[in-house]
This record gives C-alpha cells, sequence and structure tokens, in this order.
C-alpha cells in the first residue's frame, strides 16, 4: 500500500485513522477479555478497508481528471453542440447562439458576447477548474477581379491587389479559463498567424455567477458586445462587421442576464484619452421548433474601440477630430434546421468622407442546417449592402493573413484623391461540415464584392479549421 498517496485526500486519511483505531481498539480487547482476534480475523477487515480506499482513490483520481476539461464533451447530457457556420474560425455571431445550456469550445463563443458565453459555461465545472482549448485555422485561397488600390501593410506603400492564390495559415490560437472560486473566472487567449508571433488577443477576469446572481462585470481585454453582426460566411465578415465592430480593446463590462434577457454597458478609451461607451440589449428565446432573437446597440463613439475603418475622420492624430457614433439593430428567427437573420447598423453623425451623410450596412442571410449522411451540414446564404461608405476602407477576403484593406489614398490636405474604393455590395455564398469529429469543421466559400467604382473581385476559400 502507498500510504503517502492515501494521505493526500482527506477522505483516505479518514480511512487511514479508522484502519489505526480498529488495530488500538482490538488490542485494547485483547487486554481487556484476556483474547485477541485472530490474524486472519484482522486481515480480513484491512482487506475490507482498503478496498473502499481503493475505490474512494478511483472516484476522486476520476473527478480530478474531469476537472481539466476536454473541451468538446457535453458533461450533462453527452452531446455535441449544434455547430453553426464559423466565421475566420470563431462561431458565427448569431443572435441565438448562446441559447443552448450544453458546453462548447472556448474558440466557438461568440467574441462580441464573450463574458455570457463563459458565465454560461463556468458552472459546468467545479469552483477550483482550468480549462484549455485552442484552435487552428487554415485557408486555401484564389480571387480574381478588378484591381484594387490598397496600402501595404509592411510597406505603408501603394500597391494593387487583383489576382493570386495561395494556401496560409491563418490562425494558431490558445485559451485558458480558470475558475478561481465561485465568482470569479478568468480567460486568457494568445493569437498567431504564419506571419505574427503570438500576441494577448484576450485577457481578462469576470465576476459573477449566473445561478446566484443575473448581475456581473468582466474587466480586462477584449472584443465588446454591441451587436452580433451576422450575414458573413465561414471566412469573408459582413459588410457590417468590417465597418462598425469593435475589436479587441481594454474595457470594463457591466452586465444583466436573466429572462433571455442580456443587457450591457461597456466603459473604454478613445485614442485621444477621452471616455467612451456602449451600451446593448439583447433577446433571445427558443421553444422545442421556433428560436427567435433581437438586438439593439449603441456606440457613442467609434474612435477607441479598436475599429480602425473611421480612422481618418475621427482620429486627431491627423487633424481630424469628429465623433461618429453608431447604432445598431438585429434580428433572427429560426424554424428547425432554417434560420433567417437581418440587420442594419449605421453612423450616427455625418462627414465630408460619408458623403455629408450616415453611413451604414445592412444584411440579409438564409441559413439552412440539415443533417446529411449522420453530420449536420450548414448552408448559408448571405446579401450585404451598404450606403454612403464610398470612401471607408473594407477588407479584402483574398491572400488571407496580409489583412489587406482597400484605402480613400487621402493626400496632405486629408482630401480624397481616389474616391469609390469602399465597397457597396457583398453577396456570401458558404457550406461548412465537420469531418472526422464534430471538432474538425471543413468550409467552403465564394465572396463576390462589388465596389462604389463599379469594379469587383471574386474570392473563393476552402477553409479548415480544427478546435481542441
Amino acid at each position: 500500500m502507498n500510504v503517502s498517496k492515501l494521505l493526500k485526500t482527506a477522505m483516505c486519511r479518514q480511512y487511514f485513522l479508522l484502519l489505526a483505531l480498529l488495530f488500538i481498539l482490538s488490542q485494547q480487547q485483547a487486554f481487556a477479555d484476556g483474547s485477541a482476534p485472530t490474524t486472519s480475523e484482522l486481515e480480513t477487515k484491512i482487506n475490507q478497508l482498503q478496498q473502499e480506499i481503493d475505490v474512494l482513490k478511483a472516484k476522486e483520481s476520476q473527478q480530478q481528471t474531469s476537472n481539466i476539461y476536454s473541451q468538446n464533451k457535453n458533461t450533462k447530457q453527452g452531446k455535441r453542440y449544434k455547430r453553426h457556420l464559423t466565421n475566420m474560425a470563431q462561431i458565427q455571431n448569431y443572435l441565438l447562439s448562446d441559447l443552448s445550456p450544453k458546453t462548447i469550445p472556448l474558440g466557438m463563443l461568440p467574441s462580441s458576447q464573450l463574458a455570457l458565453g463563459m458565465l454560461k459555461q463556468r458552472n459546468h465545472y467545479p469552483d477550483r477548474a482550468l480549462v484549455v482549448g485552442g484552435v487552428l485555422e487554415s485557408d486555401m485561397q484564389a480571387w480574381s477581379g478588378s484591381k484594387v488600390v490598397y496600402e501595404d501593410p509592411d510597406t505603408n506603400k501603394t500597391a494593387y491587389y487583383q489576382s493570386g492564390r495561395g494556401i496560409y495559415l491563418t490562425q494558431a490560437s490558445l485559451f485558458a479559463a480558470a475558475n478561481l472560486g465561485h465568482y470569479v473566472t478568468t480567460e486568457v487567449n494568445l493569437l498567431g498567424d504564419q506571419n505574427n508571433a503570438p500576441i494577448i488577443n484576450e485577457a481578462v477576469a469576470l465576476f459573477g455567477n449566473l445561478q446566484e446572481s443575473p448581475f456581473y462585470a468582466m474587466v480586462g481585454k477584449s472584443a465588446f458586445p454591441f451587436g452580433t453582426f451576422a450575414g458573413g460566411g465561414v471566412w469573408t465578415p459582413s459588410l457590417g462587421q468590417m465597418l462598425f465592430s469593435p475589436y479587441y480593446v481594454t474595457n470594463l463590462e457591466l452586465g444583466y442576464s436573466h429572462y433571455g434577457v442580456n443587457s450591457t454597458l461597456t466603459a473604454f478609451q478613445t485614442d485621444d484619452q477621452s471616455s467612451n461607451f456602449a451600451y446593448a440589449i439583447f433577446y433571445k428565446k427558443a421553444t422545442k421548433n421556433y428560436n427567435y432573437g433581437v438586438n439593439v446597440g449603441y456606440l457613442y463613439n467609434v474612435n477607441g474601440s479598436g475599429n480602425t475603418t473611421f480612422d481618418a475622420i475621427t482620429n486627431p492624430s491627423i487633424g481630424n477630430k469628429t465623433r461618429i457614433g453608431a447604432l445598431d439593430a438585429e434580428y433572427a428567427l429560426g424554424y428547425k434546421a432554417v434560420s433567417l437573420s437581418m440587420g442594419v447598423a449605421e453612423a450616427t453623425d455625418k462627414s465630408t468622407l460619408t458623403n455629408n451623410g450616415y453611413a451604414g450596412a445592412w444584411y440579409a442571410q438564409l441559413a439552412l442546417s440539415p443533417t446529411l449522411w449522420g453530420r449536420e451540414t450548414d448552408f448559408s446564404l448571405a446579401y450585404n449592402g451598404a450606403y454612403n461608405s464610398n470612401n471607408l476602407p473594407v477588407i479584402l477576403s483574398g491572400s488571407a493573413v496580409n489583412e489587406y484593406t482597400t484605402t480613400p489614398e487621402l493626400n496632405a490636405n486629408n482630401a480624397v484623391e481616389l474616391s469609390g474604393t469602399g465597397a457597396n455590395k457583398l453577396v456570401i455564398g458558404s457550406i461548412q461540415r465537420p469531418f472526422f469529429t464534430t471538432d474538425v469543421l471543413l468550409g467552403l466559400e465564394y465572396a463576390y464584392m462589388h465596389f462604389y467604382n463599379h469594379g469587383h473581385t471574386n474570392t473563393y476559400t476552402l477553409d479548415l479549421s480544427v478546435y481542441f
């Protein structure tokens, strides 16, 4: 018997003391009545206690192993979470993406609702637990179309995007989350690709427990709730996401979640160190056959939100300090394997770079998720439109890791030299299906982007995303 290992647990220590006490009592009985139990009787009792201790050891070892969570198993029902289309290797930000009570890999939590997603999963694990996981994403691409002017991010010089092909490691991401008690959870995400060394993409501390109270708080570096910005595919984001979605910045989020309502107030800093905030409210509900959701968000100033689309308008370092706020409204309705989502995002302020009007983008997306040959296969078709955005940069889908965007080519007087390089139409068709296991997703996407200057580009992407 390895006594040192048994002493590591409280239960085993109790049985060890009980074993010692039994021996002492047997000796006392021998002195009291002049007779001692036989050796065989003592051995029988010892063997019985040993068997019980072995059972307790096995149970505790199993519990300790389960604390380091195997990401993809549902600990309550033993079923897989229903997969949705991913967008840059993250779960497509459908309004309904967090309705399921089951656990999903950390990499598939909607980045715009990180706090809510983590808090809905944290009670699947003990109060002292470590959760680890990651995403590996590779994309094979080909693109062609009109000659598009962009600014090379490496040389800061004008270059041209027109046609090409390549295969890329577009994401190597590692997640670690830990429950530090009943009311404290932390999460860190390291993100890199074939061109960039890993950086701390997310680092947050969460305070709250939805089983105890509907109120919670999160502080750290993360994306924050404003909208869901669906309308994309397995790789290409929607126009609304390109133009308005917040990215990863240091912020403080206060939230409320109860009866399907999630309300959040987020505070952060603009680039010129002035205060900024965003407010969003979501409502989601599911019945036996139907599910639906709606959200409305308000962003006081896009400057400082991590999205650089309006930098030429709002950034004081290049001579401008126009506040551009934004509103977002989205709705989703699902019936069994079919869902329809729609949304619009619009600036609340005008600028000479937005035709002295309110820049905006909208989408409509139809998704179908039938079970084919034993696995759920996701089909999606989305149409995106934009207005008063002809001078705003957009992301080009091809040459994935290089993050090329169109540029309005401002001159020394901040006047637009090359107008019309923004996009006013985007059509995305995509298919995604798990292969080998539900954690290996293979997606095929076609994206057609049309520009205000009547140019266009076509991008074909084969996306492989592996969650672990």
